[in-house]
């Protein structure tokens, strides 16, 4: 219902008192969270479909419960003396209505619960009241015992539809008021009743899930009758990851995309279960179009782009899932008293996606058992980190609260859309200390300023009169008025009051920006749709005066070409010119006519339609230029990776494009200079840089090598300490390589010989010594020892093997002094 949650608080006004849906439900995160169960019950599910009507100051309780027990006996057919009705504990109305209406449950079947059953809450703020639940007895052979009740845990009680009597607004101080009207809030889970209607034992064995149970055999060669339960949360987690990546979701490491990745990981290594150790769960998609597709097309649309997303994110866990198994068989060992720490296991759950009881297998596989207080408690300090990071403490929640304590008196504000500076009333004034800086809020009658919505930026500008400026660095809309963030830069605070007429003023020149910004992100996602498919949705989106940042639905990154494309197919409808409409009409006329509604957006009933000619149509209640020749130049700067199956776009128009344009202008020609070729040769100069320098790099190396075999000149100090040769080397600047190479080449030498390096590598003072076999061996040379003793009398530490050793030394080493005392040592070694 969150959809209705304004219209039952009466903040949102419509044109109809009554509604009826089938949607699509994700249930795996926050307050109601099956996804632990889902697998081990017959009827919890990550997705499913949610039947519900609903009524918004219509019909109330005495009409709800009609209408329930009408369809459930006469439409649906389900006899009367296997249902039964819950209501709240004191709900008196509703026990009396439901003897009144259905006298065949007055024999004891109509009973009363506490508010853990039967109240129902969106959360802690917001609608609430008491529901009554309709159950149906599936028989005893479900059981008869004392925990076969209704409300119980077992299967043989099935609520099958809640009806939730929304009268109560909770506050967030915690009062609790009367909502405007008495509503009505209904669901009923399609598949549940569906299982009853069907006459079967299970969620999972209806017609939606036979098919691909089925396919899931078929594929794995695995028994449904034999691995029962990961058949289920196979079939379940398939369903919830098509729907939201059809939706336009994403598989990451955060938010929502991180759920979706629990949840897959979850399928997969059920899969493993199964015997499927190669990824397979894209190919169960077919099945799920197949018998779903009719009723939502999306998924057939999207089907290629969902198996693609579903891959990759399958094969990704595959690698991970080998490391994750290579991490427990380090922690097995580690057990104390055969018992594996909470933090590890907690460890396997969060970095490798191990749910607990596939590492509880594992364990129990080597006699071993786990700490699952210790996981309890890593889990649930993870979970109060993330309510911590999830609860928005902004300054907009402060004004926000501030407003809920003492509503505004007044009238809406009103959005004067085609204006950028106005007279306008001040409404009301407060003021607000916003760190340091005591601000004020401001709520006029009528405002050009656009309050922050759908990706775009709000605007800044400044309220003015004769005796102050008040300059507006924020914009909140509260319920409905538009609070003016700001600081007094001129005049004195007695003169902003109440009742007096200003002036508001938007910054002009960033409201433009950000036009331009927010017309070509529509312009962007048609391009998009063109270039690389009509699965292109969008998925976010950011339209700042800077650029404009688009996510959007895609299995894979976009190439050079398919980049340029875009920017073509852009910058030539740029050129020209198309007049950019707007039009105001109903929601489904609006789809109707091929506007592309967006993923995650709240629509009104009436909404605004904005159309570039024939070339983009959407559903938009952003500014926009009044044609598109007005957004000037337009590049793509950035093309990235945001998560499985969701890429970004960044990209730059007007003004900064321009920037843009002539700092890629005086590159070229600093580039030109530097090549000593004409700006439009200027590449091919460059490679012909390239082709010299890796000619020289291979001669370096060549000279390198002679001088190292012997062949050149040689490299290095040589004296004689007895029959030892000793050899130095101080490379200075140089690489790792150069040192080693010289070194193995000093190692290799016939005669008994010791020889020490130093050079700086990456900023530090590097040293290597090593030693001929014959010193090794004749002259008992062990320069690993030697390392360990010298190093530290220069600040600096290593060691190695008896022929050769490595490590650093101070900044400030003087080569001389290590290679004498390095020789001085081996002196007295040897004596």
């Amino acid at each position: 219902m969150n959809q209705f949650k304004d219209v039952f608080t009466g903040r949102r006004k419509v044109d109809y008192g009554r509604a009826a849906s089938c949607q699509k439900c994700i249930r795996a995160g926050g307050k109601h969270n099956d996804l632990d169960n889902v697998g081990f019950t017959a009827r919890h599910h990550t997705f499913f479909e949610m039947l519900g009507n609903f009524s918004f100051g219509d019909y109330f309780k005495e009409e709800a419960i009609y209408y329930a027990w009408e369809w459930v006996t006469k439409e649906l057919g389900l006899s009367a003396d296997r249902l039964y009705a819950t209501v709240y504990e004191t709900d008196d109305e509703a026990f009396d209505l439901w003897e009144k209406i259905a006298p065949e449950l007055k024999n004891g079947r109509v009973l009363r619960f506490g508010k853990k059953d039967n109240y129902w809450s969106m959360g802690e703020v917001g609608p609430a009241g008491p529901c009554s639940e309709v159950h149906f007895d599936r028989g005893e052979k479900y059981g008869t015992g004392p925990d076969d009740v209704i409300n119980g845990d077992t299967e043989r009680f099935v609520e099958i539809w809640n009806l939730v009597f929304m009268q109560y607004d909770q506050q967030p101080e915690g009062s609790v008021v009367d909502l405007p009207k008495p509503s009505v809030d209904t669901g009923a889970g399609l598949e549940r009743i569906a299982a009853i209607m069907q006459n079967v034992e299970s969620n999972y064995e209806i017609d939606v899930f036979k098919c691909i149970i089925k396919a899931i055999s078929d594929i794995t060669k695995a028994k449904y009758a034999d691995h029962i339960s990961s058949h289920h949360v196979i079939a379940d987690h398939l369903r919830a990851l098509a729907f939201a990546i059809a939706d336009g979701a994403g598989i990451s490491n955060e938010g929502q995309g991180y759920v979706l990745r629990r949840i897959l990981r979850r399928a997969a290594r059920h899969g493993r279960l199964l015997g499927a150790h190669e990824p397979f769960m894209f190919r169960l998609v077919p099945q799920l179009v197949k018998k779903m597709g009719e009723a939502y097309p999306e998924l057939e649309e999207k089907q290629t782009h969902i198996e693609n997303v579903i891959k990759v994110e399958e094969e990704s866990f595959g690698r991970t899932l080998e490391t994750g198994l290579e991490h427990f068989e380090r922690i097995a060992p580690k057990a104390v008293d055969r018992v594996i720490p909470g933090e590890e296991v907690f460890r396997l759950y969060d970095t490798y996606g191990f749910p607990y009881d596939l590492t509880e297998i594992m364990a129990a596989e080597k006699g071993l058992a786990l700490d699952q207080e210790g996981f309890e408690k890593a889990m649930h300090r993870q979970r109060e980190q993330s309510r911590a990071a999830a609860t928005f403490e902004n300054h907009s929640t402060e004004i926000a609260c501030l407003y809920d304590e003492k509503p505004i008196k007044a009238a809406a504000t009103e959005f004067v859309r085609g204006n950028l500076s106005l007279e306008a009333a001040i409404e009301d004034v407060r003021q607000v200390q916003n760190g340091d800086q005591p601000t004020y809020a401001v709520v006029l009658d009528r405002t050009p300023f656009y309050a922050e919505s759908g990706g775009q930026l709000g605007d800044t500008g400044k309220i003015f009169t004769d005796t102050f400026v008040l300059t507006v660095g924020a914009l909140y809309q509260h319920q409905d008025h538009y609070i003016h963030e700001g600081i007094l830069t001129e005049g004195n605070a007695d003169a902003v009051k109440n009742g007096i007429t200003v002036t508001a003023e938007v910054d002009f020149e960033r409201r433009w920006d950000i036009q331009r910004n927010h017309t070509v992100t529509h312009l962007t996602h048609a391009a998009l749709r063109r270039v690389l498919g009509t699965h292109i949705r969008q998925s976010g989106s950011y339209v700042g005066p800077d650029r404009m940042r688009f996510d959007f639905s895609h299995h894979q990154p976009m190439s050079r070409d398919e980049i340029r494309a875009v920017e073509e197919i852009v910058n030539n409808e740029i050129i020209r010119g198309t007049a950019v409409s707007t039009e105001v009409m109903d929601i489904e006329s609006a789809k109707s006519s091929g506007a592309m509604a967006l993923f995650g957006e709240k629509y009104e009933d009436k909404v605004r339609v904005v159309s570039v000619g024939d070339f983009s149509k959407e559903l938009c209640g952003g500014t926009h230029v009044a044609d598109i020749s007005q957004i000037g130049p337009f590049f793509i700067v950035l093309e990235t990776g945001i998560a499985s199956g969701v890429r970004r776009l960044e990209a730059i128009t007007g003004r900064e494009a321009i920037n843009y344009m002539l700092e890629t202008k005086k590159y070229r020609q600093d580039i030109a200079s530097i090549v000593g070729r004409p700006e439009i040769d200027s590449l091919a100069g460059v490679r012909q840089l390239k082709e010299e320098h890796n000619l020289l790099q291979k001669e370096v190396k060549r000279v390198k090598a002679e001088m190292f075999s012997g062949k050149g000149p040689a490299i290095g100090t040589e004296s004689k300490l007895g029959k030892i040769v000793f050899v130095t080397h101080n490379f200075e600047q140089t690489d790792r390589d150069t040192m080693a190479g010289w070194i193995d080449t000093q190692k290799a030498r016939s005669e008994p010989l010791v020889a020490v390096a130093l050079g700086h590598v990456n900023g530090k003072v590097t040293y290597m010594a090593a030693a001929s076999n014959k010193a090794t061996t004749e002259q008992k040379i062990d320069i690993g020892g030697l390392t360990k003793e010298l190093l530290p009398k220069f600040g600096g530490r290593g060691g190695g093997k008896v022929s050769f050793a490595q490590g650093t030394v101070a900044d400030d080493t003087a080569a001389e002094q290590l290679f004498k005392d390095a020789k001085t040592l081996i002196a007295g070694k040897k004596e």
